[in-house]
């Protein structure tokens, strides 16, 4: 008989992360969540703010066992103020997973869920190195913000940061756990009305068409983390998986016919 595994998900309490909950949850895993609301499903939860390295510590040392799969869900939009944006997506992120890594169990997996707003990551390499390059959540987001004085391009820089830094941290934490991201594009979830207040509807539409004419739903996201942490893809390591229908290579292939 399997053992069920211990999860740990940040953003559980609605949109993709409830919905990967109710994922691991239907499996038999014990779920704890790290959140700064309770979510409504009978799951361990641990008050948690993202924001604010001290709560980030004070929630790893409350854990009383070794986790097997962790999934970095919670993040804001591009509507928050860009301190927030980095802290939350990025910065309180990392430090959340170097914290818990070395406590898991080896074998485990960590599934991180960026963004296809991450997808230029290659044409903004300089500058996502440096703030990978930042040692510590503090100077990363002044370094951030000094930087980024729009939402629209912390959320961008934030996520790209973060594929960029999966990518790296799979290869330092080889052996022990695996790192992937996945990346959605527009989906369903209670965030999605402050995205299109960022982004606007003349970028996202053309993409919502590309996709089938629909936004993502917050299962089908849920779906693609489970397979990720799970025993099938253990020779998946230190990738993003893009989850958007097709629509971003849609879009990127018609740009370079156009041009």
């Amino acid at each position: 008989m399997t053992r069920s595994r211990t999860v740990v998900v940040t953003g559980g309490a609605s949109g993709i992360g409830e919905a990967v909950v109710r994922r691991f949850t239907a499996l038999g895993d014990e779920v704890i969540v790290l959140d700064r609301r309770k979510p409504g499903s009978p799951v361990h939860f641990v008050e948690t703010d993202l924001n604010d390295c001290s709560s980030i510590d004070t929630a790893v040392d409350a854990l009383d066992r070794p986790a097997d799969v962790l999934c970095n869900v919670a993040g804001v939009s591009g509507a928050s103020p860009v301190p927030l944006i980095l802290g939350v997506n990025f910065f309180g992120l990392r430090h959340l997973t170097d914290r818990l890594v070395p406590r898991m169990n080896e074998g485990g997996a960590v599934v991180s869920v960026a963004s296809t707003a991450g997808w230029y990551w290659r044409d903004h390499l300089a500058e996502v190195t440096r703030l990978i390059e930042m040692p510590d959540f503090r100077s990363g987001v002044d370094t951030g913000a000094a930087l980024l004085r729009d939402g629209k391009d912390a959320y961008a820089r934030s996520k790209e940061a973060l594929i960029v830094w999966t990518s790296l941290a799979a290869q330092r934490y080889r052996g022990h756990v695996r790192l992937n991201t996945v990346s959605p594009g527009a989906v369903e979830t209670p965030l999605l009305p402050s995205f299109y207040a960022s982004m606007g509807h003349a970028e996202l539409d053309p993409l919502t068409e590309l996709a089938g004419g629909r936004n993502g739903r917050p299962e089908e996201i849920a779906a693609v983390v489970e397979f990720l942490a799970s025993a099938q893809a253990t020779w998946v390591n230190g990738t993003d998986v893009v989850a958007d229908a097709g629509a971003e290579m849609a879009f990127a292939l018609r740009q370079n016919s156009a041009a």
